[in-house]
């Protein structure tokens, strides 16, 4: 083999195999409307505990796509009146990505994640949950790795994030006061 062709080779490898990151698209939550509201106003902080993707690595769930997924989903599900760019003295919600768990191979790849979610009324914590679902894809889904990684971790992170949507809409919450 020429130079050239070990170049292309080793090129299409490295392309083929970059990890991508979760995206805030795969894990949004489409398929949940609320059956009542829950409140008016609610903020929603940047989560914490995701992981930035590095190119030759595995894919991860971010802070950022994440929160954002949590977000749109929040606003389609309709539990909330508005969302709130600051933070005020409604309702509030604090999110820690505790754990994902991933494979690093397989045909099939099962991803767990952990998440907690704090839901917050003025000052008054009103729930915490912690969220533990799974999600996978399979050869089916994607033949590269990388690919099918990222798909998993979208899966995972939907599927808490759907669970969170149902918790929350079955919630009775009180005015503040009154028993």
């Amino acid at each position: 083999m020429n130079r050239k062709t070990i170049f292309l080779i080793a090129s299409a490898l490295v392309m083929f195999n970059c990890a991508f990151p979760a995206n805030r698209d795969g894990m949004r939550v489409t398929d949940f409307k609320a059956p009542k509201k829950v409140g008016d106003k609610i903020y929603i902080n940047e989560s914490v505990g995701g992981s930035i993707t590095l190119p030759f690595w595995i894919s991860k769930i971010s802070d950022e796509e994440f929160t954002a997924a949590v977000k749109e989903s929040v606003a389609a599900a309709g539990l909330f009146e508005t969302l709130e760019e600051q933070f005020g003295n409604n309702w509030h919600l604090k999110i820690e990505i505790v754990d994902v768990d991933r494979p690093y191979f397989g045909t099939t790849f099962t991803v767990k994640t952990k998440i907690k979610y704090t839901l917050s009324k003025g000052t008054q914590v009103i729930s915490e949950l912690l969220v533990d679902e799974s999600g996978e894809a399979t050869m089916g889904d994607a033949i590269f790795g990388v690919k099918r990684l990222r798909l998993a971790n979208e899966n995972s992170a939907r599927a808490n994030i759907k669970k969170f949507l149902e918790e929350v809409s079955k919630m009775q919450v009180k005015a503040p006061g009154k028993k």
